[in-house]
């Protein structure tokens, strides 16, 4: 087809360009994170994956000509994915998008971390952890750890402070420091492992959904996505991975299944049990007992070896929960014109249980109550560094709001904290991320509600 040959070119010619990029970013960030290459580089591959995502949009629905012969590699993938025989042809932009992404990746196995240095943390609890000590209840500056000390302990923050972060988390680390010790290539390739079931994931649910297969461009080749966990490599794609096949056997209507990768997205970082509430709506109750006993022994059996003859686990994430504060727009609203910060937390607290009350009491779709609830989060959080955004964005290409993709593209701009030589929040940042969103929300709900009516109409 025409078309077809069209959008191909575009999308090689797309693809290598942000390759070209990617390639010089890794070259000059290889040891000293460089963090205005590092917004620049989201900056242009942000508008080139956009432009892209535009173009394919528009070509797709002016498709001429005859569909030329599916290759066999395309039928094949098509059977994997149990799509229909007639629907295979539409895998072949996908699969193109899904292979530069690929490569965008492995490219940016070198690179050193820019923006953030969590990750010394990771290398250095995967390698206490295969020496026998417990993150959970000793810090990196206990004593007992001093012969342990180097680079990667230099550059940790918060030394006096236990791990935030849940079993399997640590376990992931565990794992990188057996393939690769102290070095963020170990995590990265388990990262590409969870990103490679993201991307067969996210066709499938689109394919469920009936949304456009080419919306893949919008986790496939997403700055966030590449950036965050595969410059800065945050932890948070393991436990996006387990949230997707959570949702998707969820939407297959096989919720006692559905509690393992539940609780194994919990036991990689906490925040998918604010979607605890919609598994309420889906299950009578002896299914509903069923899944909470299955979570409920998962989580016990994984954080035994951690809390035996110790129970302070959980001291860290409380002191975070309780002080820790970024880039944040009601509650900095409350906090600086009305209220204490900690009436500002409860108040920002409780309104967000009441939004996922609300959803969770009205919705009949669980993949977009899911979208809803943690688009709740990013509104009432009171903390919102880049690399949370990364649970919306693997969700995103199944909705596409257009406040999503605004607070993705200018989340970038909160790197001017770090960019500074002191520890600083600039009032046009904020303002510059939370008036497109809050806007772009305002219209993304209008044109729901219209769908809805017109949906309605013609029942």
């Amino acid at each position: 087809m025409k078309n077809q040959k069209s959008i191909s070119i575009f999308v090689l010619i797309s693809g290598l360009f942000i390759e070209i990029f990617l390639i010089v970013f890794t070259h000059f960030n290889r040891q000293n994170g460089n963090i205005p290459l590092f917004m620049f580089l989201y900056l242009e591959t942000f508008l080139i994956m956009l432009v892209t995502f535009f173009f394919i949009r528009k070509l797709s629905k002016n498709k001429t000509g005859k569909p030329k012969k599916i290759p066999w590699l395309i039928r094949t993938l098509a059977k994997i994915l149990s799509f229909n025989e007639e629907d295979a042809d539409k895998l072949r932009t996908p699969l193109l998008i899904i292979s530069w992404g690929i490569i965008f990746r492995l490219t940016l196995f070198p690179a050193a971390y820019a923006t953030s240095p969590d990750v010394n943390r990771y290398l250095w609890e995967g390698k206490i952890l295969y020496h026998g000590y417990n993150p959970f209840t000793i810090s990196p500056a206990d004593t007992q750890l001093a012969r342990f000390r180097n680079k990667v302990y230099e550059n940790i923050n918060f030394k006096n402070m236990q791990t935030i972060y849940p079993p399997l988390a640590q376990l992931t680390f565990l794992s990188a420091y057996l393939i690769k010790e102290e070095s963020t290539q170990g995590l990265k390739i388990l990262y590409l492992a969870f990103d490679l079931m993201i991307l067969f994931l996210l066709l499938k649910l689109l394919y469920l959904k009936k949304s456009d297969l080419n919306n893949i461009i919008l986790y496939a080749w997403m700055p966030l996505i590449l950036l965050e966990f595969y410059v800065n490599a945050h932890i948070d794609i393991a436990g996006i991975f387990f949230m997707l096949l959570f949702i998707f056997l969820m939407e297959k209507d096989r919720p006692i299944w559905a509690s393992l990768p539940f609780a194994l997205a919990i036991l990689v970082k906490m925040y998918p049990v604010i979607l605890f509430p919609l598994v309420l709506k889906r299950m009578d109750r002896k299914t509903f007992y069923r899944f909470f006993f299955n979570f409920i022994l998962i989580v016990m059996v994984f954080y035994t070896p951690f809390i035996y003859k110790d129970y302070s686990v959980f001291t860290s994430l409380i002191t975070y929960l309780k002080k820790w504060e970024f880039n944040s727009s009601v509650y900095y609203l409350l906090k600086h014109n009305f209220f204490s910060p900690e009436n500002s937390r409860l108040i920002c607290a409780g309104l967000f249980i009441i939004t996922v009350g609300l959803i969770s009491y009205f919705y009949k779709d669980f993949t977009k109550a899911a979208y809803g609830i943690f688009i709740a989060l990013i509104i009432f959080s009171t903390t919102l560094y880049p690399w949370y955004l990364g649970w919306i964005a693997a969700l995103n290409p199944l909705y596409n709001f257009y406040s999503v993709t605004s607070l993705l593209f200018t989340i970038n701009f909160s790197n001017f904290t770090p960019l500074g030589t002191v520890w600083k929040e600039y009032l046009f940042v904020l303002l510059l991320q939370y008036i497109p969103f809050f806007t772009l929300l305002l219209i993304d709900l209008l044109i729901m509600w219209k769908k809805k009516k017109i949906v309605e109409k013609t029942q």
